[in-house]
């Protein structure tokens, strides 16, 4: 089995890591297959499971070939049974149908996303209740799936990976489940009223998030965009209690006061280590310039960026959407014994999106996460010395 996968909480914590298999994106191999036919299986079967609702919140869903046919027939099979589905996705990319919009302004610094998740969703629109979620420069950007949530034995599937064949054989990515009737209701709550609306508020609410038990591990739950301020609060009060490690794995790394805190840390003598993806950081700095952000802001990034490790992904091509993505795509923190996961990327245009974050309190759940980072850190700083290698040799 190729997808790493680890137990915690007497099982009621499940946890997944994905990273890109073959080194060529074009290229596809075994490996790169099997892990793509590993995570449509693990989803599949967490839908089998469903016996009353089964509830998803998926900002781009688009997938073909066998992975396509593993979950359509799951979703297929649960309607047969009578079990009532419910679908919410992000149409804001896609103002025009399937159309990418030229100036979207929620794609800054946000994931991008080819088109195609409205035809695909729409194939399901004879077994399930669907209904496309908008915003003002806003993304329905949540990847998160409810199992019977009023039920004792409910569930949440959730993560950074989007569902496409790209986030589950090419991306670095985690997912987890989560067996917790407590959870489950938080997530219900959040998909009844974005289905509900169809639109992502455009103000936070003055809200802390909140916290919940699965077994005996401390699960923190927030929502953005009316949870954000707290998320953010959340988020730098466990990089500032850090003392023994501190890892970031982010696609984009944005936030001023995530930045702040990270070069506070560093300042008092961490040594915070990390992967982001470079040609999404270079976008992102690019944007900062035409902006005119203060020097300040850069300075910072450019500090915390020395303490970590760059992916060099291929480039997202506006002209050119359906080549391959292989983004470095995890949102991550580990300090001490917390980690911070979820949909939530560590960028500022993330608080004003539909999103949610996972700070889950366990020291073995925090080891696991630690190990699965500095592997993606070793293999991509060995590419990085390989391509100076080749560079200075052409």
């Amino acid at each position: 089995m190729l997808m790493e996968t680890v137990s915690a909480a007497g099982g009621n914590i499940e946890i997944m890591f994905l990273r890109q298999r073959g080194d060529d994106p074009f290229i596809s191999t075994p490996e790169r297959m099997a892990q793509i036919g590993e995570g449509a299986s693990r989803i599949a079967r967490f839908i089998s499971e469903a016996r009353s609702t089964l509830d998803i919140a998926i900002y781009d869903f688009r997938l073909h070939g066998e992975a396509a046919a593993i979950i359509t027939d799951a979703l297929r099979e649960r309607a047969k049974n009578r079990v009532v589905i419910r679908i919410i996705y992000d149409a804001t990319t896609e103002p025009d149908g399937d159309i990418v919009s030229a100036a979207s302004p929620a794609h800054l610094e946000a994931d991008k996303k080819a088109p195609g998740t409205e035809t695909f969703v729409r194939s399901f629109a004879d077994i399930a209740q669907i209904k496309n979620v908008t915003g003002y420069r806003a993304l329905m950007h949540s990847k998160y799936l409810v199992r019977d949530g009023d039920a004792d034995d409910a569930a949440v599937f959730l993560g950074s990976a989007n569902y496409t064949n790209d986030s589950w054989g090419l991306q670095e990515n985690n997912l987890l489940q989560l067996q917790s009737r407590p959870l489950a209701i938080y997530f219900s709550k959040n998909f009844t009223h974005l289905l509900a609306t169809g639109k992502i508020a455009e103000m936070p609410a003055v809200r802390d998030v909140d916290v919940v038990r699965v077994a005996d591990v401390s699960v923190t739950v927030g929502f953005a965009p009316e949870q954000s301020p707290a998320i953010v609060k959340e988020i730098v009060g466990a990089i500032a209690a850090a003392r023994q490690r501190l890892l970031v794995a982010s696609v984009v790394l944005s936030s001023g006061p995530i930045l702040a805190a990270l070069s506070e840390a560093i300042d008092r003598g961490m040594s915070p280590g990390g992967i982001y993806d470079g040609p999404q950081m270079d976008q992102v700095r690019r944007q900062w310039q035409a902006a005119h952000v203060g020097a300040d802001k850069i300075n910072t990034w450019d500090k915390v960026a020395d303490h970590l490790v760059r992916k060099n992904s291929l480039p997202y091509d506006r002209n050119k959407p359906h080549q391959p993505h292989n983004f470095m795509h995890n949102k991550l923190v580990i300090a001490d014994d917390v980690v911070v996961t979820g949909s939530f990327n560590l960028s500022n245009h993330a608080m004003g999106n539909a999103e949610n974050m996972l700070l889950i309190r366990d020291a073995a759940i925090a080891s696991h996460y630690e190990a699965y980072v500095l592997q993606l850190m070793a293999k991509y700083r060995g590419q990085q010395k390989s391509e100076v290698a080749v560079s200075l040799g052409s």
